[in-house]
């Protein structure tokens, strides 16, 4: 496993939003998740001073994921805890690729939607990069958000492909993620163009098997994956965005300076290793515990 940076020490980063628990149906096992959490999983594994903020159910599911940041010494400092079912999502994998099969769309965290206070604001503010997502129920507060961080980035998965997300977000947001790879490259990279030229610093799409792609509104930087062992990719575009972000911090990216090309190339490349670490990790970094037989579905 690649080696903790020192270099990512004093980054303050957050994790703010969606965390569920994937629950892998032929093997009866559920795993932590969610692109929040793993972002913030994954920045503490390679050295970031990582943080996670958001609500939890009361359920095993949501147990788990609280014990499992407790154990890797995540603060959770003004998460929520809501009386409920925690996100979950039933997973099958069918030769190392996993298969989504139901979800209940975030549990409390969807029936509950996190609305940040000022004391949350303040608290955001300490950090120097925020992470969060489509599936975070928290597209209406993303302005708030902006004012009160120094850098948010925001990953769109699939769900701008069939929700007119791109426009109302992107003006709000410092680097966007797409996931594109099942619908080829022209349409990915017209969504990096748009979302750059709504106010985006950076904007970075994942094509699978075909790599990826980062435009800045000068360059279009590329990169293939790494060729890895895979047991589940489950969790691979979470780590390739992860490494990605705190390489671009540490080469002294800020809100309002676009990182140069030669920049997103390294901070790719580091991406490009994590993620393929992460390829042979069961569920997205790993930490199982056995599903209950009243969760059984």
């Amino acid at each position: 496993m690649m080696t903790p940076d020192r270099t990512y020490s004093s980054f303050k980063v957050l994790g703010l939003g969606d965390n569920v628990v994937d629950r892998y149906l032929n093997a009866g096992k559920m795993y932590p998740g969610g692109n929040a959490l793993n972002f913030s999983v994954y920045a503490r594994m390679l050295g970031a001073d990582a943080a996670f903020l958001g609500t939890f159910g009361t359920d095993a599911a949501g147990r788990h994921v609280r014990s499992t940041l407790e154990e890797l010494a995540i603060p959770t400092t003004l998460c929520r805890i809501v009386d409920g079912e925690n996100g979950h999502a039933d997973v099958r994998v069918v030769d190392g690729n996993r298969e989504f099969v139901f979800s209940n769309r975030g549990g409390v965290a969807r029936e509950n939607p996190f609305t940040p206070s000022q004391t949350d604001l303040d608290y955001i503010a300490g950090f120097r990069l925020v992470h969060t997502s489509c599936y975070s129920h928290l597209n209406l507060h993303l302005a708030a958000l902006r004012n009160a961080s120094a850098l948010l980035s925001y990953d769109f998965s699939y769900r701008w492909q069939v929700d007119e997300l791109i426009g109302p977000v992107t003006p709000h947001i410092d680097f966007a993620a797409f996931s594109a790879g099942d619908i080829g490259c022209e349409r990915g990279l017209e969504a990096l163009r748009q979302a750059v030229s709504n106010g985006c610093s950076l904007a970075l799409a994942t094509f699978g098997p075909e790599g990826a792609t980062a435009y800045n509104g000068v360059d279009f930087i590329s990169v293939l994956p790494k060729p890895a062992n895979v047991v589940d990719t489950l969790g691979a575009g979470d780590a390739f965005i992860t490494a990605t972000l705190l390489s671009l911090l540490a080469a002294g990216w800020t809100r309002g300076n676009r990182p140069s090309a030669d920049a997103i190339a390294i901070a790719m490349e580091k991406g490009r290793q994590f993620a393929a670490e992460i390829c042979g990790i069961d569920g997205a970094f790993g930490h199982a515990a056995p599903i209950t037989a009243n969760e059984q579905v």
